[in-house]
Formats: structure tokens, sequence, C-alpha cells
């Protein structure tokens, strides 16, 4: 099921990973690899200089990266180890650790219209941590956040974790939440007549949920951790 901001996402569910692992129209694993690799040279500023880090002659790296015929297992193997990837097997199991999807949608500290259920990578948890905490790792998916409304406590363009077990409001904890056609993170707050979403950023106004706003109110999932690149 795609989700965009042209359609209401579903109440109180966000199938990201299921419809990524198990939908129609997957990636080959070597399609996956290339994308990577891709997205490395992104990031590298341009696949020129990818291919120099890994010692790939320029002609051979571009055509690989591009589509054209591809590399030797052992080649392509060496690259991604190169450049800190790690190929897991299906029946291997990273011990006492969890993966985690990240996707493509961000969540809005203050509003986001990017809701796309592309999984950008996975991310390992450990398994003590989760537990320690109670996250559900199955239930659970990363997401970037946009906006200054959450700040000091989440900032712009900081990773969040969603558990999308706990669906059921809790008064002063913080939500992955659909109101419209956006999806917010905020903190919560019980009202007479239904919830307010709150602002960590007070120079940001709340949002009063109550009456027929309810009906199209969503809840995804609770916000459990987050994190930042310095």
């Amino acid at each position: 099921m795609k989700i965009n901001g042209n359609k209401k996402m579903p109440h109180g569910n966000l199938p990201i990973y299921e419809k990524t692992c198990y939908g129609s129209g997957m990636k080959t694993d070597y399609e996956k690899a290339i994308e990577w690799l891709n997205k490395k040279a992104e990031k590298a500023g341009g696949i020129t200089n990818l291919g120099k880090t890994v010692g790939a002659p320029a002609s051979t790296f571009f055509r690989v990266l591009k589509g054209g015929s591809p590399p030797g297992a052992d080649k392509l193997l060496d690259w991604i180890s190169q450049l800190g990837g790690k190929i897991v097997f299906p029946d291997e199991r990273m011990e006492g650790y969890t993966l985690i999807p990240k996707v493509v949608a961000q969540a809005g500290a203050g509003s986001s219209l990017i809701t796309s259920d592309e999984v950008l990578g996975m991310y390992a948890f450990r398994d003590d941590f989760l537990r320690r905490v109670g996250v559900h790792a199955k239930e659970s998916v990363m997401l970037d956040v946009i906006g200054h409304s959450m700040e000091p406590m989440i900032r712009h363009k900081d990773t969040i974790l969603v558990d999308q077990s706990v669906k059921e409001l809790r008064d002063g904890d913080i939500f992955l939440v659909g109101f419209g056609e956006e999806l917010l993170v905020k903190r919560v707050q019980r009202t007479p007549r239904g919830w307010l979403l709150k602002s960590e950023n007070r120079d940001f106004s709340d949002i009063v949920v109550e009456g027929p706003d309810l009906e199209t109110f969503r809840v995804y999932g609770r916000v459990r951790w987050f994190g930042r690149v310095v």
C-alpha cells in the first residue's frame, strides 16, 4: 500500500515494514546493493570519487553503478566491505541485535507531507536495550524529523524510533500522529473533549483535536528513542 500526501493513511496503522519485506515488486539483492553504492557515491561527491576510494577503475565502476553489466561477485563484495557494508543472509542472525527499518517518511515537528514507505536501510539495536525500555522491535520503524517545533528536545533532522504497537495515547508522552494529511510528532495532553498536540518549542501553537477532528485523527505509535549526527 503506497502512502503519500494525496491519500489518507489507514487509521492507526503504518504498514511500512511488512509492505517492503513482503509486498510485490521487491528489488533483488543485487539491485539493493547497487542502490546502496549509488547513495554512497552521492555522499562521496560522485561515482568517480567513490571508485577511487575502493580502488576500482573509473570506467568499470561507472558502468556498474549506472546499470551496466554486473561485476564479479568477489569484486562487488570487496567494494561493499571497504565501504563498511555487510551482507546478511536470511538465515544469519546478528547475535544480540535486532534490525529496525528506517524509511523515507518524515515526521513533521511543525508539519510534514513527506510520507513514503520506501526503506532507506536497516539499523541495529541491542536486544537488551530494546527489552529494557520495552520496545516491540518487530512493530517499530525509524524516520527523520523535519521542522523545529519539538526543539530543544527533538531537533530538525533528528531520527526517531516509533513503536507502532503502542496506539493508546498516554497523557504527556510523545507520539507519531496523523492529522488531516500531515504526519506529526507531538507531545499529547488530554483535554475534557479530546487532545492537545503540544510542541516543545513555545514559538509554535498547540493543535486542538476535538469534536469532528477526532474522526480523522490517527495514532501511529509512541516515540521511544531519538538520535542525531553532530
